[in-house]
């Protein structure tokens, strides 16, 4: 029997996922859903962008992120359902303004996702040919996509556990790139420090913020975390601080020891150039590789935090009701992971069409993604209680606030995106029903 074929009878009530998640799982799916883009592809990017300056872009956002992911923390145990920030927006703001919310973070998702595993594509037919086209190197990405949906089809148990197995390993591979590489560097390049001016700044901010996004990942699938009080505070801490650990080390080693002639290449190239660096052998085919399983593991990650935004907006009926039935064995929401492959088909055409790589993605989604975060904060700003978390919050908003002119035209794209959903929920009120179809696959 496969995970998508279900059982007869139905359950009373809306359909409920099962609490399966502890810490360490948390942890994986935390990590994953962060830790890709940003260890492997950025660093490169931001250095090319402004030198040196670019460990402050790296140090401010990883302060950022630190009170960033105890808010989403502290709303998910709060109010731990698959809808994530969209309930928290519901919850201060009132049900249209969470389905607007809904709206506006599933279009954002679907959108900006398929950038990691079209990432992962494009490493792991590096590995086996180099030279490969872009457009071979997409198709290639949309492969890893579609395994990546396929896997979630197995439930989060399976998935957490493939990740945490090829998580660890990875991680403990880039250490020791880092702790080679590191020797090796020339901390003369750390001078002049800002090479292009001070007001490279702004761009790196923006280059290096799409390394951040994730996050807000954890917050669908805390329906799914067992003991959520607990789970949450303990999976945060050790989250926030290996990723910014890692993230700052990797952003230094790139700074000193990445050779000039690669940081002004191919994203795609940095790696493999450093861990040449750290071994002193070419080991080009196993840098892509390395790189092509960490991104999957992030792609993986997000298949899932989407898929429970699709199911949870279904069980609500913003979307069709039929999107919320849940697979017998392990109670998998398959159709919502299954609608993943047409959302994100779109911005994989799109690419294909005009023969455009990736990181085209990245510059248009970022803005989007701070305005879901800004949404978060705002909401957060009327539920938290007093306290440490809630003053943390204001500044969190003071932040993001002042990040927003730094996007540029994303902002516009962002914006944009917010007009289509206030216009998309008014038509999905009206033509999906409210109630929701509850129930099991047959």
């Amino acid at each position: 029997m496969t995970p998508v074929e279900g059982a007869t009878a139905a359950t009373p009530g809306p359909p409920r996922l099962v609490r399966q998640l502890g810490t360490s799982g948390l942890v994986a799916h935390y990590v994953t859903s962060v830790m890709g883009a940003g260890v492997l592809l950025i660093p490169a990017l931001a250095w090319a962008e402004a030198g040196p300056l670019s460990l402050v872009a790296w140090g401010v956002l990883i302060l950022y992120s630190c009170p960033f992911a105890l808010v989403f923390a502290k709303m998910s145990v709060r109010h731990p359902t698959s809808k994530g920030v969209a309930q928290f927006v519901e919850a201060a703001f009132g049900a249209r303004a969470g389905r607007i919310a809904a709206v506006f973070l599933l279009l954002t998702l679907l959108a900006g996702n398929p950038v990691l595993g079209l990432a992962a594509g494009r490493y792991l037919l590096a590995a086996i040919d180099p030279a490969a086209s872009n457009r071979a190197s997409l198709l290639a990405g949309a492969a890893v996509i579609v395994f990546c949906v396929a896997l979630n089809l197995w439930g989060i148990r399976v998935s957490t556990r493939a990740q945490m197995v090829v998580l660890g390993s990875v991680v403990l591979l880039l250490a020791v790139v880092i702790c080679l590489a590191l020797p090796q560097g020339d901390y003369e390049r750390l001078t002049p420090f800002a090479p292009h001016g001070w007001g490279s700044l702004g761009s790196t901010l923006l280059i290096c913020f799409f390394g951040f996004i994730g996050w807000e990942n954890a917050a669908p699938v805390a329906e799914e975390v067992k003991d959520p009080e607990r789970t949450f505070p303990k999976g945060i801490l050790y989250a926030v601080s290996g990723v910014g650990l890692l993230y700052f080390a990797m952003a230094f080693t790139v700074s000193v020891a990445l050779p000039e002639a690669s940081a002004g290449q191919s994203d795609l190239t940095a790696f493999v150039r450093l861990l040449q660096v750290a071994t002193g052998t070419g080991l080009e085919s196993t840098g892509y590789l390395v790189a092509g399983v960490l991104l999957l593991l992030t792609t993986n990650a997000w298949c899932l935090g989407t898929s429970r935004v699709v199911f949870a907006l279904a069980r609500d009926g913003l979307l069709p009701a039929r999107l919320s039935r849940l697979s017998r064995q392990g109670r998998v929401p398959a159709r919502a992971v299954l609608a993943l492959l047409p959302g994100y088909a779109v911005s994989v055409l799109l690419l294909l069409a005009t023969d455009s790589s990736e990181t085209t993605l990245i510059k248009a989604s970022s803005a989007t993604y701070l305005l879901i975060f800004l949404m978060a904060f705002l909401a957060a700003a009327r539920l938290l209680p007093r306290g440490g978390a809630a003053r943390l919050n204001l500044l969190l908003i003071a932040t993001t606030v002042a990040m927003l002119p730094f996007f540029g035209v994303s902002v516009v794209i962002a914006l944009a995106m917010l007009l289509l959903s206030v216009i998309a929920e008014r038509r999905l009120r009206k033509h999906v029903p409210s109630s929701t179809d509850t129930g099991v696959l047959t």
